[in-house]
């Protein structure tokens, strides 16, 4: 038994102790010719001396014991009020730190704290009895690749041989185990994560590079993620890398590894800006797939040999099942983000029902997601693509991109819009095709994969609301001229009168044909007015309204008295809408004469219409009348009265009249105020007045369309 040997150094609380731990704990390991356990030794100080400096604060002290067939490794600090767990010592994935205990202890064969005097000793034991492993002889040499085709030997990167099955290969005195130290069970006492950084440290030491890093393939596009870093700013982590760009596995020989003796000729755009200067990359091949690559790095020129990529490569076939979970597990988060994103996508695009804005929509949902810029083409009625809309996440380039676009340039063509991928996805929608989407991407990032079928979702998304938003205006674009024929062009000039009217529809501009009014001349001095109201909206309403309107019209230019124009109007409802539409209705006739204005009125169903004196008073005429289109034997009896002249006629809707909020109704006492208020204005200012009583009764949306019409006589 070899006799027991005791070293120990203590170190000060600062980043450099972790330092000279890790080469007072080589150097002791070298003296006893225990180089093989040095990397596991030396992983394990620095990630409990790092744990010292980060979190307790004191001064370290460091332990090493030669017993028999193990290593005792003790780290002590002087805060033993800090306790550490025992078990369950796992932490989350987005954990920034905690980790170093659980590494340290997945190296060891045992491991433990002790608590005394007002220290704490993280305590590990590190076996030493694989001295055993066979050591490579003069036969194990692998030996110099052929270079690949146009590559020259020397500085030039290259690919590097794969050792043949059962080949071993070493760097110095360590190791060819590359996971020595590294329990059985560490995979599923750690997670993925967790034994992907410990893998990577672990890498690093063995090959004794300045660096060490993992990338994982993506399935959403051709480019690979930093999933851990060893020696490198941990803000690299998550960074995409093109698989095609340097420093990845060589596309001819993508199962190999590759050394870049020289990254000052040959710059990896991950390392500029370190000091480092060759690399060497191996692929982490899984079931023919490269699933991710391992990478590790030196500041020296020349830094790694064919030995050293022969380890690499057997360290990622070592980690290749892990770093496989890892990237199904990282590709299952993306596509369900993905799919979020498609989902929410799919719910701002079908909330529009305005082309404009969905076009908007749709260039802010694709950028800079998708791609740099966005353009949306729609077919003309001559099938030719229109540019419509333009979207670049520099909103500075949207006028340059626009007029390249427009020119039918290439938009590479416009210095600020180089290296540009353009991408066409068409527009279908109901199986037609609308027009194009054009997706400007990075020159040479493809559009591939589920990344396309994700941009081809979205494109499907926004053609389906596109046709639905220009269905939706042409329907309203119909909505606005059928209501415009619903009511007069303009009102006619009428000696001895001043006529003012309002007419506000509620809701939507396609509920059409609820209110409606006119006033026309009959013949020379007499003039009709009608004010009226069809029961429902829509299409139906508005053919009744239109029916109403131009049968008054028609029969009293031809010179019908008043009650036969609605008996014949009753009669035509009733053969057309069979009773499921019914029309209330003010109608009269009035003339200038001596003295006064004959007027000749009937109210079918119609609120009647009101009288206010040029004095201010107040009064209602007219007597209520059966509703037109509901009863086939009904005649309509006018009445005849004289008004004075300074009288104002006020004839309005139940829109008017029948606001509510909540259970307040406006009114005839409201509007009697309201016309009182505004007796001496003239009837433009009374009917503004009105309609704005109206809106102003209650905060609640006009639920109704409401009309009046002021005439007064002078």
């Amino acid at each position: 038994m070899a006799a027991p040997v005791d070293v120990q150094r203590t170190l000060d609380p600062s980043e450099q102790s972790v330092g000279q731990a890790r080469r007072f704990v080589r150097d002791a390991l070298t003296d006893w010719s225990l180089d093989d356990v040095a990397d596991t030794a030396v992983l394990a100080v620095s990630e409990l001396v790092t744990n010292v400096v980060l979190h307790a604060g004191t001064s370290v002290q460091v332990r090493m014991q030669r017993l028999d067939s193990r290593i005792r490794l003790e780290v002590q600090d002087s805060r033993a009020e800090r306790l550490l767990p025992m078990s369950g010592v796992g932490v989350a994935d987005d954990a920034e730190g905690g980790r170093g205990l659980l590494i340290a202890s997945s190296l060891a064969r045992a491991w433990g704290v002790t608590y005394a005097g007002g220290t704490k000793t993280v305590w590990l034991d590190l076996p030493v009895d694989g001295q055993d492993d066979p050591v490579p002889g003069e036969d194990d040499h692998v030996g110099d690749p052929d270079p690949l085709p146009g590559l020259a030997n020397g500085s030039t990167p290259r690919v590097a041989p794969r050792p043949p099955a059962g080949t071993r290969v070493r760097h110095g005195a360590g190791s060819d185990d590359v996971l020595t130290g590294v329990s059985s069970d560490a995979l599923d006492r750690l997670g993925v994560d967790d034994y992907l950084t410990l893998a990577v440290e672990r890498t690093r030491d063995s090959v004794q590079a300045d660096a060490a890093f993992l990338l994982l393939a993506s399935d959403f596009a051709l480019d690979f993620e930093v999933k851990a870093v060893s020696g490198l700013d941990a803000t690299l982590i998550s960074t995409r890398v093109d698989a095609r760009g340097p420093g990845m596995p060589d596309p001819r020989h993508p199962h190999l590894p590759v050394l870049v003796p020289d990254l000052g000729r040959f710059p990896v755009p991950l390392l500029q800006g370190t000091a480092l200067a060759s690399l060497a990359v191996a692929p982490v091949n899984v079931e023919g797939r490269v699933a991710g690559v391992l990478a590790v790095a030196s500041e020296h020129r020349d830094g790694f040999n064919d030995h050293e990529s022969a380890l690499l490569q057997r360290t990622a076939d070592a980690i290749a099942v892990a770093v496989d979970r890892a990237r199904l597990r990282a590709a299952e988060r993306e596509r369900r983000g993905w799919l979020s994103f498609i989902s929410e996508a799919g719910d701002l695009l079908a909330g529009s029902l305005d082309a404009r804005m969905t076009m908007a929509i749709t260039g802010q949902i694709v950028v800079p997601q998708l791609g740099r810029w966005c353009a949306v083409y729609l077919e003309d009625e001559r099938h030719h693509d229109v540019l419509e809309h333009v979207w670049h996440q520099d909103e500075s380039l949207l006028g340059r991109l626009r007029e390249a676009l427009e020119a039918e340039e290439t938009p590479g063509g416009v210095d600020d819009l180089v290296s540009v991928e353009v991408v066409r996805l068409p527009l279908v929608a109901r199986g037609r095709r609308i027009g194009v989407m054009l997706l400007g991407r990075d020159r040479g990032d493809l559009l591939v994969g589920e990344l396309l079928l994700i941009a081809e979702s979205v494109a499907r998304r926004s053609a389906l609301a596109l046709d639905n938003a220009r269905a939706h205006g042409d329907l309203q674009d119909v909505g606005n001229v059928l209501q415009a024929s619903l009511l007069p062009a303009r009102l006619p000039d009428a000696p001895g009168m001043e006529v003012g009217v309002v007419y506000e529809a509620a809701g939507e501009a396609l509920d059409v044909g609820g209110d409606f009014y006119d006033f026309f001349a009959v013949e020379r001095g007499r003039y009709c007015f009608v004010v009226g109201d069809v029961c429902g909206k829509g299409a139906q309403a508005a053919a009744v309204t239109g029916l109403a309107r131009h049968t008054v019209r028609a029969l009293a230019l031809a010179g019908f008295p008043l009650g036969e124009v609605l008996d014949r109007l009753n009669a035509a409802i009733l053969d057309e809408s069979s009773g499921a539409r019914y029309l209330t209705l003010v109608c009269g006739f009035v003339r200038p004469v001596q003295g006064g204005v004959l007027t000749t009125l009937a109210c079918a169903g119609h609120p009647p219409p009101f009288v206010v004196s040029a004095e201010g008073r107040v009064r209602r005429i007219g007597r209520p009348q059966t509703v037109l289109g509901i009863f086939e034997d009904v005649r309509y009896e006018p009445e005849e009265l004289t008004l004075d002249r300074g009288d104002m006629l006020v004839a309005m809707t139940d829109g008017v009249l029948e606001r509510r909020d909540g259970g307040r109704m406006l009114g005839d006492e409201g509007v009697v105020a309201e016309l009182i208020a505004l007796a001496g204005h003239p009837p433009q200012a009374v009917a503004e007045g009105l309609r704005r009583r109206v809106l102003d009764f209650a905060p609640t949306p006009q639920q109704d369309d409401l009309a009046a019409l002021a005439i007064r006589f002078s």
